[in-house]
C-alpha cells in the first residue's frame, strides 16, 4: 500500500498488524500515539537528510553563498511546515543513534541578516536550481527551502525529478543543489570517507581539502574511540564552515502496530524486521 492513509486506515480496522510511517505522515502517528488499541515504535537512528551544493559550479564556487543559504534556514520552523514538528533537526551528519557525539560541531547558527550580508557582499545575484523528487512531499520541501532563501535574496527554482533520476544526475555532477542522505550505519566511516574524501566517486560536492583528507584517513586507521569521535567532530566543523554540505534532520524511524503485537526490535536503517514478534 503506497498510499500512508491506506496504510493507517488497514491497521485501525485491523486487515494489518504492523505498518511503516515517517513524520511527514505526523497525523497519523500523533492519532496512533492518542489510541489505547495501537502502539507507536520509534528509533533515532544515526545519519542525517542532506543536500549538496556542486562546489565547482556557480554560484556554489563562492562560500559566502553556501553560507547565507544555510544560515537562512529555520529548521524548527520547517519541522513545523512539513512534519508538525516531529522532525528533528539536525546540525552534523551523526545524529542521536550514533556513538560520535560533539560537544562542538562547528553549526552555523540560523541569522537572517548574517545571510543577507554574505549574499550582499557576494555582489551579484543569487539564482540556481534544486533538484527535489517530483512528489507532494519533494515539492513542499522544496517550498519551504525557496521561501527561506528569498528572504535573503536568493532565487531558487524547483526542478522536479522522478525518484531514480536524482541518483544519476548526482553522481554525474548534473546538479547545483541536491537532496541526498547519510544513512542509519554502525559506523560512519564508510559514508563519510566516500562522500567527502577527494577524489572519491560519491563525493558530490567536488570539494577537495588536505585537511579533510587527512582526518578521513586518520579515522578510518586508529582503533581509539575517542580519537576517532575527536577526528568524526574535526570533519563536521570543517564541512559545516565551508558549508559544502548541509544538514536538515536527523534521521528518526517509525513503525505503527496494534498494541496486541509484542517482541518488536529497533528499526536499524528503517528495517522493519518482524521474524521474532507475536500477537498476544
Amino acid at each position: 500500500m503506497p498510499d500512508a492513509q491506506s496504510r493507517f486506515a488497514s491497521l485501525q480496522s485491523g486487515e494489518a498488524d504492523i505498518i511503516w510511517d515517517d513524520e511527514n505522515d505526523a497525523d497519523n502517528i500523533m492519532k496512533a500515539q492518542k489510541d489505547p488499541k495501537l502502539t507507536v515504535h520509534t528509533y533515532k537512528g544515526s545519519g542525517a537528510q542532506v543536500y549538496a551544493f556542486n562546489t565547482k559550479v556557480a554560484p556554489f564556487d563562492d562560500v559566502r553563498v553556501r553560507q547565507a543559504l544555510v544560515m537562512a534556514i529555520d529548521r524548527p520552523k520547517m519541522s513545523q511546515a512539513i512534519s508538525n514538528g516531529l522532525s528533528r533537526p539536525a546540525s552534523n551528519p551523526y545524529g542521536d543513534g550514533s556513538w560520535v557525539k560533539c560537544k562542538d560541531d562547528g553549526a552555523l547558527p540560523f541569522d537572517v541578516e548574517k545571510a543577507k550580508a554574505l549574499i550582499k557582499d557576494y555582489g551579484k545575484p543569487v539564482e540556481f536550481k534544486m533538484l527535489v523528487t517530483a512528489t507532494p512531499r519533494g515539492r513542499m520541501i522544496g517550498q519551504v527551502l525557496q521561501q527561506f532563501w528569498k528572504r535573503v535574496g536568493a532565487n531558487m527554482e524547483i526542478e522536479q525529478v522522478d525518484q531514480a533520476t536524482i541518483p544519476s544526475r548526482a553522481f554525474t555532477r548534473q546538479f547545483q543543489l541536491t537532496p541526498w542522505r547519510i544513512v542509519d550505519l554502525a559506523d560512519p566511516d564508510p559514508q563519510m570517507y566516500a562522500n567527502f574524501r577527494s577524489g572519491s566517486p560519491l563525493a558530490l560536492s567536488g570539494f577537495s581539502n588536505p585537511e579533510l583528507d587527512k582526518l578521513l584517513d586518520h579515522a578510518r586507521v586508529t582503533a581509539d574511540l575517542g580519537q576517532r569521535t575527536e577526528d568524526y567532530c574535526a570533519i563536521s566543523r570543517l564541512i559545516n564552515k565551508e558549508a559544502i554540505w548541509f544538514w536538515t534532520f536527523q534521521n528518526t524511524y517509525y513503525a505503527l502496530s496494534s498494541a496486541k503485537l509484542k517482541g518488536f526490535p529497533k528499526i536499524y536503517n528503517g528495517v522493519i524486521d518482524v521474524s521474532n514478534t507475536w500477537l498476544e
